[in-house]
């Protein structure tokens, strides 16, 4: 699309929009009333609240981690979890997994972790509404001579009144096949 079609398109919704979510003013006729439906109809009204919440999960699930204490972090998702990532050609790879399933990826991961491994880990969580959010996580980690640093990132849910994590994406996993897991989706 042109740098023009874009301009207009934003004009567009800009005008059939009409008011933010706050405004109680009618939706042209016609139109959506977006807020009633869609991103407007879910403002963030908390976010220092949920900022701690999602600050929580986060530091319970580092700690479970260090411990190779994958039941507990089993117990900070929101099954079935969905699983993103892309393989060595760079297709992208997803399926959702069970917490059997995710347990069974994870369990070896965590007891085969070498002892001199040191993992560094920071969150920026961003807010999508009161019940959604986006985190994006940065790792570094040193094992041995292996030294290396990611991104990677979450989607978490407020569920059942705590944060939950719904989905796990990270590089590079995509050519890994997942003990009874299904086959990728592309």
């Amino acid at each position: 699309m042109t740098k023009i079609g874009w301009i207009c398109c934003v004009a567009l919704l800009a005008s059939s929009a009409g008011a933010r979510a706050e405004d109680k003013a009618a939706a042209p006729a016609g139109a959506m009333d977006m807020s009633k439906m869609g991103p407007m109809s879910r403002p963030v009204t908390k976010e220092k609240e949920d900022k701690k919440g999602v600050d929580d999960l986060y530091k319970t699930m580092m700690d479970a981690w260090k411990k190779g204490d994958v039941v507990t972090v089993a117990e900070n998702l929101d099954f079935p979890v969905i699983m993103l990532s892309d393989d060595s050609s760079g297709a992208s790879q997803h399926f959702e997994a069970s917490r059997d399933v995710w347990l069974g990826i994870m369990k070896p991961m965590a007891e085969n972790m070498p002892k001199d491994a040191k993992v560094a880990f920071k969150h920026s969580a961003h807010f999508l509404s009161d019940t959604l959010a986006v985190v994006v996580e940065e790792t570094s980690m040193t094992m041995g001579k292996v030294k290396g640093k990611w991104t990677g990132f979450s989607v978490v849910n407020y569920k059942d009144g705590k944060w939950k994590v719904k989905q796990m994406s990270e590089a590079g996993w995509g050519d890994m096949k997942p003990p009874g897991a299904p086959s990728a989706k592309k």
